[in-house]
């Protein structure tokens, strides 16, 4: 297998392009998973790996104090300056997923929107994401998946697009990690984005080597989850949990 790259090698390179993207900052996921957490005024935000910033601006839109982590520093810079411009105040963090510079208990929300596939060791995110959320805190994930059969198709592919990708999950195994780190209450949303196959290759262009032997795999008998016709079906999973299991009061 090809030696996985350094992210911050792909999205120093890139950066620009995810502060731009509509589909970053306005993809159905976002307004499923900012809604689902629930953010109230004046509780404490982590969004992990935050690239562009558009999640972490959501949560700030609401009131939240946020702060983002994410061990490219251009990234840090674009969603701090995003944030400015609408007036909006957030801290920054250069930081791995693995190991947060965090008291324990220190936000009441935590979130990381499609980046968790890059991390060497998922379960150490969910287990550092516990550790920092408050006893009343809650956890809100959307990330690339598919089935069990398909996933190691996608990774594949993704691999040959962004030599940085590590592993996307199957849901199923997100849930069992999740149980694992403690993670109490736990919701899956599973759902489908269709799109070109060039606009699942961006920022990535055909006329580069990774673009060209990405889209000559993708069309080789692809799975029916993930191309139909002639397009690519993006499937995400989208996880809400808590840390603490809801107090259940006696009648």
């Amino acid at each position: 297998m090809t030696e996985i790259q350094d992210p911050r090698e792909f999205f120093s390179k890139h950066h620009q392009a995810y502060v731009t993207s509509a589909r970053h900052a306005h993809g159905h996921d976002l307004d499923l998973l900012i809604s689902g957490l629930v953010p109230r005024a004046g509780e404490k935000g982590l969004d992990v790996a935050t690239g562009g910033g558009h999640t972490a601006i959501r949560l700030a839109r609401a009131g939240v104090q946020v702060t983002v982590a994410d061990i490219t520093s251009e990234m840090l810079t674009d969603a701090t300056t995003l944030a400015a411009a609408e007036g909006l105040a957030i801290a920054q963090v250069e930081a791995y997923a693995e190991s947060l510079p965090f008291l324990d208990g220190t936000f009441d929300i935590v979130t990381c929107r499609r980046a968790a596939h890059h991390f060497r060791d998922v379960a150490a995110f969910l287990r550092e994401a516990r550790r920092t959320l408050s006893r009343s805190g809650r956890l809100g994930i959307s990330d690339m998946t598919g089935s069990l059969h398909g996933i190691e198709w996608l990774n594949r592919l993704e691999r040959l697009r962004d030599p940085s990708h590590h592993r996307a999950l199957a849901p199923d195994v997100w849930y069992e990690m999740l149980v694992a780190a403690g993670f109490s209450n736990i919701t899956l949303l599973l759902i489908e984005e269709p799109m070109s196959f060039d606009q699942w290759l961006s920022p990535v262009t055909a006329d580069t080597e990774d673009g060209a032997r990405a889209l000559d795999y993708l069309r080789q008998n692809p799975p029916a989850e993930f191309v139909r016709g002639s397009m690519f079906i993006k499937r995400r999973v989208l996880i809400w949990a808590d840390r603490e299991a809801a107090t259940q009061s006696s009648c």
